[in-house]
């Protein structure tokens, strides 16, 4: 049995593809230590083609196709095919560094008392690459409540390489046909590993590309964050133990005000302004009931945010200007 799963959803990514599957298994790594599982969720282009190629030469490389049903149905696919004790998602335009899968899989080795490995990311967009940012620990093993609590948030899961049984917890999934799906499952998965370890060096390129699919979801975003937001509450208050629910709120409720601190560039489109009169009641009401949570400046600018959002812009861009002179 091997020790890693690393799954791969696929959907039309036959540019990228190649290079992603050559970077895990041209490595010197075990081939039995390790398997590919890769998930074709109806790709109409040659992205199949070219993962068959791969599973000709490399025994360990397995590919299961379906209709397309996004990428939540993907990922949970993988991980109900993978045999490996560990999971690692990686999405399929994207690759692991020189020498990245060795090190992880002696890391592994070394710490099988873990739960989670919370792995650095190297972004690449175009003329520049900088590392995702994710919040300093002053130790490099806590437990997974521990790290959740401090920002920012990690919400990328190709960052976490973690233990299957994790799975069988009812909490941690990813929403089906959503964006900013990752914001309820790494939030879950963070809060119910015992254990995680922080590995600072990059091991994994994150390619940020316009035809991305979280590039590509413009004002339908703004519904999906309401979609996840109502996941999370139902942790919250279903799932999380009691003594914790206070915080976590405080965190979701950041996340949904997300649908306008995140999108100040759509505040004059239509779009934005039809996507306010269905929700802002209910984004504004649960702000509402969660405001004791939250610092008096914070109160103040979370309520300009909602009801006053141009005024709001303003004095975000007045900040921005006086930090500057």
């Amino acid at each position: 049995m091997p020790l890693l799963s690393l799954i791969i959803p696929l959907y039309n990514t036959e540019k990228f593809i190649g290079e992603c599957l050559s970077s895990i298994l041209d490595s010197s790594a075990d081939k039995a230590d390790y398997e590919v599982i890769v998930i074709d969720d109806g790709s109409t282009d040659g992205s199949g083609e070219i993962v068959q190629l791969f599973s000709k030469k490399y025994y360990n490389i397995h590919l299961f196709s379906q209709e397309n049903q996004g990428v939540s149905v993907a990922r949970m696919k993988g991980a109900e095919k993978a045999t490996g004790d560990y999971l690692w998602f990686i999405d399929s335009d994207d690759y692991l560094l020189d020498g990245a899968l060795e090190e992880v899989m002696h890391l592994i080795r070394d710490n099988l008392t873990v739960d989670t490995f919370l792995v650095q990311v190297l972004i690449k967009e175009e003329g520049r690459e900088y590392v995702k940012p994710f919040a300093s620990a002053r130790e490099s093993i806590m437990t997974g409540k521990l790290y959740l609590k401090m920002k920012p948030v990690a919400v990328c899961p190709v960052q976490f390489i973690f233990k299957k049984v994790l799975l069988d917890n009812r909490w941690i999934y990813f929403p089906e046909g959503l964006r900013h799906e990752d914001e309820y499952f790494c939030r879950t998965l963070q809060y119910f590993s015992g254990t995680i370890k922080i590995l600072e060096k990059p091991m994994y390129v994150y390619r940020q590309w316009y035809g991305s699919y979280m590039n590509s979801g413009g004002v339908n975003a703004l519904y999906d964050m309401v979609g996840v937001y109502l996941h999370l509450k139902e942790f919250v208050e279903k799932g999380a133990d009691f003594e914790d629910r206070g915080w976590l709120q405080a965190d979701i409720i950041s996340f949904l005000m997300g649908t306008h601190s995140w999108h100040r560039h759509l505040f004059n489109k239509e779009e934005f302004l039809t996507f306010r009169n269905k929700h802002l009641d209910f984004i504004y009401g649960e702000f509402r009931k969660s405001a004791r949570l939250f610092t008096y400046k914070d109160r103040v600018l979370g309520y300009l945010l909602l009801k006053q959002p141009k005024i709001y812009s303003l004095l975000l861009s007045a900040k921005k200007r006086l930090f500057c002179l």
